[in-house]
């Protein structure tokens, strides 16, 4: 596995600092400590950056010099990987659910901006990703590229080592924090935090907190990226405790869909400390941090790390309902 960690593309800030949050933690008599992974890149702000200098070392590997992948029209994956491949020197291809939007705005501006082609497909459609993936290859393989398919959240083995190598940075900070908290979106991010904790002795309780899908779903992720590490890389992990360390109670109405409630607190968390949150990810995952301590799952004076990965583009689309409230 350390062997692994250095077989990356440096693209990302990194470490990112771990900042005490004093008002927060206060207010709800506990350690709070931010890992602002949000601080990853300017452009690529974010988690997903953290995969992608994984998976772009791969690519190029590979002799790539194109890169597909999938997400919704606002998907801050899509965003980052348009930035690797502008940065790297590589072409990219997005395969994006749900219609064209009518103005350029949020992720789907910078998207363009730096150079993606975008691909809109209905959510039917979407459900035969393979053979979206399939065509899209095909298309520029006849154009002469040579393409590298990254998947949703570039949630695979390789991608996960990104976080593998961010619990090595909670070690440096040798900060003994008795709980993590971070979003669950597509599982890749979860399995390196997991994987991450056998290698670099996290003793703290791990929760992950599902702003999409149910538990058997993200059970079934983290259980295949398992099997790549073994098939991939010739590591056997074990996560016996994975469902208790995941909780899909705080999805709210929807994916990327929000009450006035949960805007009323995004609100309140941005003037009370400067925490700005996005919308589909991170402020469901601390609505779900702050349950848990108000519940007294979390006890009053212990330290907590929050991940937070960024997704800010995501407000921008979201103006007209913050709005009313601002």
């Amino acid at each position: 596995m350390y062997e692994l960690l250095n077989q990356r593309v440096e693209i990302a800030n990194l470490p990112t600092p771990i900042q005490y949050s004093p008002r927060i933690s206060e207010w709800l008599g506990i350690e709070l400590y931010i890992k602002r992974d949000d601080l990853t890149e300017s452009i690529a702000s974010g988690n997903k950056i953290r995969k992608l200098e994984y998976l772009i070392y791969d690519a190029r590997k590979q002799g790539a010099d194109a890169l597909i992948t999938c997400g919704g029209v606002q998907s801050n994956h899509c965003r980052a990987v348009a930035y690797a491949a502008a940065k790297t020197g590589m072409a990219s291809l997005l395969l994006l659910r749900g219609q064209a939007p009518d103005s350029l705005q949020g992720n789907f501006l910078m998207d363009r901006l730096l150079g993606a082609q975008c691909r809109f497909f209905s959510s039917d459609k979407f459900r035969q990703l393979p053979d979206l993936f399939k065509e899209a290859a095909k298309d520029l393989k006849s154009e002469g590229r040579v393409p590298y398919v990254i998947p949703l959240g570039g949630s695979n083995a390789t991608g996960s080592l990104g976080y593998v190598r961010m619990m090595k940075e909670l070690q440096e900070a040798n900060l003994d924090f008795r709980h993590l908290f971070c979003a669950l979106g597509s599982g890749g991010t979860l399995a390196g935090i997991l994987a991450g904790s056998r290698y670099f002795d996290f003793a703290g309780q791990i929760h992950a907190i599902a702003v999409s899908d149910d538990i058997p779903y993200f059970t079934s992720e983290v259980a295949r990226i398992r099997q790549e590490f073994a098939d991939w890389y010739g590591i056997d992990l074990q996560f016996p405790e994975l469902a208790r360390q995941m909780d899909d109670r705080y999805i709210g109405i929807g994916y990327s869909l929000n009450t006035p409630s949960e805007w009323t607190d995004l609100i309140k968390f941005a003037r009370m400390e400067g925490l700005v949150l996005d919308p589909a990810y991170t402020l469901k995952a601390f609505l779900g941090m702050v349950d848990y301590c108000r519940s007294g799952k979390v006890k009053n004076g212990e330290r907590i790390v929050f991940i937070h990965t960024g997704g800010h583009y995501g407000l921008f689309p979201k103006a007209d309902e913050l709005a009313p409230l601002l």
